[in-house]
């Protein structure tokens, strides 16, 4: 990179912590703090959600808040979105986007050494009827990856959409495009969800928060021409991408605002009710999973 990256509450609150495991709190919030000599990673046991990962060499892959929302949910990192999406279509009072992002998760396997690690993390069994969860966190040469396994234990299909909400680093959100959605339909939530077809790169000069039907075998590129940085992107088990930064909406946004609103955008693997079948059948399993990594950067 040519730029020096901007550093987080959290990044300075571990960074003079030595390689190994450490507990601690931040803001509140019960975290798990992984260093080894591939890098660092840091998990909430609030949500199961990894705040920060740091592949060695390199500046943090994703963003984090500087200002949480005390015992809410946590802006930043990759929120569990489960087991709905952004607002449940059925009842107005259930919380957008889940209740796994804001459950109590354990940590119940560690496994790392030099080169990598599993982590293994469940919420409350009860947390959603007929439904069972667990997330495995893995890293493994320089990239980063999750899996979040619902599985059905009912004789019924269970209304289900899902999303990983990966928030990405960047130098400004106007120096940065994302390829790999060129020619795919895409609605468009700033325009009353409006279906039409993408051309070129999503570039975002304002407010972006759109879906994409995207499958699961091509990569997306985040490109950072500010931090000279390329991150890839890839996943499985989703036939839809969300692109989403507020842009001036972030002014009302308490734990965003205007001076972080350029600092991420976000790209998520996600199961919609626009492109994926919105339910899981009786006694089915099905896993969501994102990686990525950082690849070399070219103008």
């Amino acid at each position: 990179m040519n730029e020096t990256a901007w550093q987080g509450d959290l990044e300075q609150t571990i960074s003079g912590y030595a390689r190994g495991q450490t507990e601690l709190q931040w803001h509140g919030y019960d975290l798990c703090v992984f260093k080894q000599s591939w890098g660092e990673l840091v998990i909430a046991l609030q949500g199961g959600q990894v705040l920060l990962f740091r592949p060695a060499g390199e500046q943090p892959l994703l963003w984090l808040t500087d200002q949480p929302a005390a015992g809410g949910a946590i802006r930043g990192g990759v929120p569990l979105c489960w087991p709905w999406f952004a607002e449940p279509i059925d009842d107005a009072s259930l919380p957008k986007h889940g209740v796994a992002r804001t459950a109590r998760w354990t940590l119940e396997c560690v496994s790392m050494n030099a080169e990598g690690g599993c982590w293994r993390l469940l919420p409350p069994p009860s947390l959603w009827h007929g439904l069972t969860l667990a997330l495995e966190v893995t890293v493994e040469a320089g990239a980063l990856s999750l899996a979040l396994t619902s599985h059905n234990l009912t004789a019924q299909p269970i209304a289900m959409t899902q999303a990983l909400h990966s928030y990405f680093a960047v130098s400004d959100s106007a120096q940065v495009e994302l390829q790999g959605l060129d020619g795919l339909p895409v609605r468009d939530k700033l325009q009353g969800m409006q279906a039409r077809l993408h051309h070129g790169a999503v570039m975002f000069p304002e407010a972006t928060d759109v879906i994409f039907g995207h499958d699961s075998e091509t990569a997306v590129r985040l490109i950072d021409h500010g931090w000279q940085r390329v991150i890839g992107i890839q996943k499985q088990g989703s036939r839809s991408t969300v692109v989403w930064n507020p842009g001036a909406a972030a002014a009302e946004i308490g734990d965003v605002g205007i001076d972080q609103v350029s600092r991420f955008v976000c790209v998520e693997a996600a199961c919609t009710r626009f492109y994926d079948r919105p339910w899981i059948d009786a006694g089915e399993t099905q896993t969501l999973t994102t990686s990525f990594r950082v690849l070399p950067y070219s103008r």
